[in-house]
């Protein structure tokens, strides 16, 4: 009897699982990719050839065999002609809206096309002889310009004088310290005695205590924007074809308060973009400004939640070590000119404001996001945390951005593990490690700049590291995950061979930029991985990354991006 109803049960089973394929069979794709090799990403079903696709999203994954009965009259078919396929990459944390600002309007001064201080100098008195009296210059120089021009410095406030008598300048040393001249300092209220703004940012004096056109974390208090005219078609059409032509299907686009009205809108005239919107908004880097209700940055009613979403806000707790702003425990190595009083970087949020700030994002069900480079700032973080934790209205996702990239204590490592529980994610930048180790040794020395970047030991603890650009137009070629997935892989940095231990797999490399970007979006039910009943996001490589040298990583390229079944890109 225990036989027969065992027997019974399996041939129940396998008739519900043949009528459900009969059922999903008796409505056609309608776009079916064929012919591929499909890393799924997904533990359940690893790998496939062909997918199947209707109403945006995955219906059928597996072989060849098991998708054509879905191709109806209709159905689009594709050949993948091989190709390998992952899922769609997900840029964890980014700025999107600057990015193409920087890139289509300031002055170029990015190291190395511009190798010197005096080559900066030429360039913005360039730009100065087609422009107004007057009007505002804005100059792009990448993070840690001091470290990489010929002179070993920036230029100075007597120097851009000279070149721009008559313009305000400012010229940006990443994206957390800028030089400034007179006229900028004159138009922005600065004078002597002044050390902070309004919006956090802080003000550099010289030994007289005259203002020496230094500004760190001016984000919010330096003047200056796109127009909304610009902003708008940012949002509507350039960002994604930006990022769409490096395989990206989704952006965490970190975006001021004042630019959500222009998303909103676009929101409702562009429905479906090529490319996903998750938004994270600030008003001011120490988190103040922002409401008590963060409804207003919602999407209007009319948007499509598939591409358009307000899911965080974001302050910053420190600078950056690049620059040396970072907030550290022990002085930076050295001293320069644009060091900030005492040495150890700057703090914008301190402890108080980040668990106000974390709280508020809890008590609205959204996601907090702390940026903390410096190891001091690390913990500001993760005590803010550890404090909302305690006494939370729902278990949201608390986020440290850059935690752990210039510096990681096991201490720290610890306490993150711990916070797991609680929702704690992180975003990383592993595209740094070919741009900012040489200058971590220099600022920090040997001891602090070895703990940086340790994506292995934090995989093995637990933690899901999200990649990310961090794209803001001052780094360029941040764009580009393949040469980050060669530098996680390799190790390979801008000095050589990085503490080559954390050297990790391919495969997390993968994940990197596709779920575990994801689920620190609290996405991962609808995109990272190629499974049926997510957004149809895929994106094609040039070449097989499990099988090419690893040192050919950095090569590989987008093939085509596809968004919910759309081909949104092709290489030509």
């Amino acid at each position: 009897m225990q036989m027969s109803f065992k027997l019974l049960l399996a041939s129940s089973l396998a008739f519900i699982t043949c009528f459900s394929t009969y059922i999903q069979a008796s409505e056609p794709a309608d776009v079916v990719f064929l012919n591929g090799q499909i890393e799924t990403l997904n533990s359940k079903q690893p790998k496939a050839n062909a997918v199947a696709i209707k109403d945006e999203k995955f219906i059928a994954i597996g072989s060849d065999q098991k998708i054509k009965p879905l191709i109806g009259p209709k159905t689009k078919v594709i050949d993948l002609n091989q190709q390998l396929v992952v899922p769609g990459f997900v840029d964890a944390h980014t700025h999107p809206m600057e990015t193409i600002w920087l890139k289509e309007s300031w002055v170029d001064a990015r190291y190395p096309e511009t190798p010197s201080v005096k080559q900066a100098l030429l360039n913005i008195a360039a730009r100065v002889n087609s422009t107004p009296r007057d009007q505002w210059i804005y100059v792009a120089g990448v993070s840690a310009s001091e470290n990489k021009f010929l002179e070993k410095r920036l230029p100075t406030k007597a120097e851009l004088d000279a070149v721009a008598p008559n313009n305000p300048v400012i010229m940006a040393n990443g994206a957390h310290m800028a030089i400034a001249n007179s006229a900028a300092l004159a138009k922005m209220g600065i004078k002597k005695g002044v050390t902070k703004l309004r919006h956090g940012a802080g003000v550099l004096s010289d030994k007289d205590g005259e203002p020496n056109g230094v500004i760190t974390d001016g984000m919010g208090d330096i003047p200056g924007s796109p127009t909304p005219q610009e902003i708008a078609r940012y949002y509507a059409t350039d960002i994604a074809k930006f990022w769409n032509s490096y395989g990206f299907t989704s952006v965490m686009a970190i975006t001021p308060a004042a630019a959500i009205p222009i998303m909103q809108s676009v929101s409702v005239s562009t429905p479906t973009p090529n490319i996903r919107f998750t938004a994270s908004v600030w008003a001011a880097p120490n988190g103040e400004g922002m409401p008590k209700d963060l409804s207003i940055f919602e999407m209007p009613v009319q948007a499509n939640p598939a591409y358009y979403r307000f899911a965080a806000i974001k302050a910053w707790v420190d600078g950056e070590n690049d620059c040396r702003t970072g907030f550290m425990y022990e002085p930076y190595v050295g001293t320069q000119d644009t060091d900030p009083p005492g040495g150890k970087g700057t703090l914008v949020t301190n402890q108080q404001l980040a668990k106000q700030f974390s709280k508020l994002a809890n008590q609205n069900k959204k996601i907090s996001m702390l940026h903390c480079s410096g190891d001091a700032a690390a913990d500001i973080g993760l005590s803010a945390y550890e404090s909302l934790s305690k006494n939370q209205i729902s278990n949201t996702i608390k986020r440290i951005e850059h935690f752990g990239m210039f510096q990681l204590t096991p201490e720290q490592l610890k306490r993150g593990t711990a916070l797991k529980k609680n929702n704690f994610h992180l975003s990383s930048q592993p595209i740094w490690l070919l741009e900012l180790v040489n200058a971590d040794y220099e600022n920090m020395g040997t001891a602090r700049a070895k703990t940086g970047y340790q994506f292995k030991t934090m995989i093995n603890a637990g933690l899901e590291p999200a990649a990310s650009t961090d794209m803001t137009g001052i780094y360029l070629g941040n764009i580009d995950p393949f040469r980050a997935i060669y530098a996680t892989v390799t190790r390979q940095s801008d000095m050589g061979v990085f503490e080559p231990q954390e050297a990790i797999s391919v495969r997390d490399a993968l994940r990197m930029w596709t779920i575990w970007p994801a689920k620190a979006a609290g996405e991962d039910k609808v995109k990272g991985t190629i499974e049926v009943g997510k957004y149809a996001d895929m994106t094609v490589l040039t070449s097989n990354v499990f099988k090419v040298p690893k040192e050919s990583l950095k090569d590989v390229k987008a093939s085509m991006t596809i968004v919910g079944g759309r081909i949104v890109y092709k290489a030509n």
